[in-house]
């Protein structure tokens, strides 16, 4: 398994370098121009820098927010992050700082070398986030205090995340930030990437999985039990909406909207649980699978229970998505 995920890491990261490297690829084609006319300079005088470079090095735009119109730069240099890295990351943009839990992210992690952390999800260190002197800020804390005390550092832009987010799922996420950074052309390259190898897993799984067997995603935290919608991480991201698998009726009808999860205690777990059951332990604690009403289930009596390693399927980014959502094809089909 570990080979595995291995493999379908290194495999996520070639993704996010061909968007890198199609970047790059300007990037010298500008160089290489630049160097020409650097040698033709030679043999005229000219002034000692560009009035035009310099302009545009301090061009600046209005972007419209949820917190109103913010002047930002055209073509921001340092960036920071609170949220987003994996999504800048696979428009070919680096920031100079970030929460170190999405730096730590497994599938993103050595594009990441080099990135700061300003604190983690327990709050951001605004004394790290000055010594970065950022120029644009990009945050999804929704306290006011903390969006104020970040505008005072950088023009700031607000984006929530998660069951409140701005962008709702992978496609809006990626277009959203890219008209922000100006890397439309990047996104769609991406986008066009991963809807081919999105369509290539569902093709694969066409076949193995019945059109009408269910998923049920249940999370074991010791001594309680509970289970989550499409937008709560998870892997449901993946699972629901990538792979679109099927939620049993009551999952749908109840966490496929603004309630995204549910505690449950262990005798109400069949009522919920599907024909196949994805099963995310932070915690370790299997005691629960000891029990009658766990074994009684038909996922754990046909041996459809899969494991799914917190480390990697906390994030629901949209790199993390494709990522998961190769784990998961990989799982269901025995590779």
């Amino acid at each position: 398994m570990q080979s595995l995920r291995k493999r379908l890491g290194l495999g996520m990261v070639m993704l996010i370098l061909a968007t890198l490297l199609a970047a790059c690829g300007a990037n010298n084609t500008a160089t290489n121009e630049a160097a020409s006319q650097t040698n033709n300079a030679e043999l005229t005088p000219s002034p000692s820098a560009s009035p035009t470079a310099a302009t545009e090095e301090k061009a600046t735009r209005i972007y419209k927010s949820v917190k109103g119109d913010v002047e930002i730069p055209t073509n921001p240099k340092r960036i920071v992050a609170d949220q987003y890295l994996q999504t800048l990351l696979a428009l070919g943009v680096k920031p100079v700082g970030a929460d170190q839990y999405y730096i730590d992210n497994p599938y993103t992690k050595d594009l990441a070398v080099g990135i700061e952390g300003i604190g983690d999800r327990s709050g951001i260190n605004l004394e790290k986030v000055v010594s970065l002197e950022p120029d644009l800020i990009i945050t999804a804390n929704e306290d006011a205090n903390v969006y104020d005390q970040l505008s005072k550092i950088a023009p700031t832009i607000s984006i929530p995340f998660g069951t409140n987010a701005t962008f709702k799922g992978v496609h809006a996420e990626m277009r959203g930030i890219a008209e922000l950074l100006g890397k439309q052309a990047e996104a769609e390259s991406w986008l066009t990437a991963y809807d081919a190898k999105i369509e290539e897993l569902r093709g694969k799984l066409s076949g193995k999985v019945g059109k009408d067997e269910t998923f049920t995603i249940f999370e074991s935290g010791g001594k309680t039990t509970y289970t989550f919608g499409d937008n709560f991480g998870r892997g449901g991201q993946a699972i629901y909406g990538a792979l679109q698998l099927q939620p049993t009726e009551r999952i749908r009808n109840e966490l496929f909207g603004d309630t995204q999860w549910k505690e449950l205690s262990l005798e109400v777990l069949p009522e919920y649980a599907g024909d196949y059951i994805l099963l995310f332990s932070e915690v370790g604690n299997d005691e629960f699978k000891q029990t009658e009403i766990w074994n009684s289930m038909d996922a754990v009596k046909n041996n459809h229970v899969l494991e799914l390693a917190a480390d990697r399927f906390w994030y629901f980014d949209p790199v993390s998505i494709l990522a998961q959502a190769e784990e998961i094809t990989a799982m269901l089909i025995g590779e």
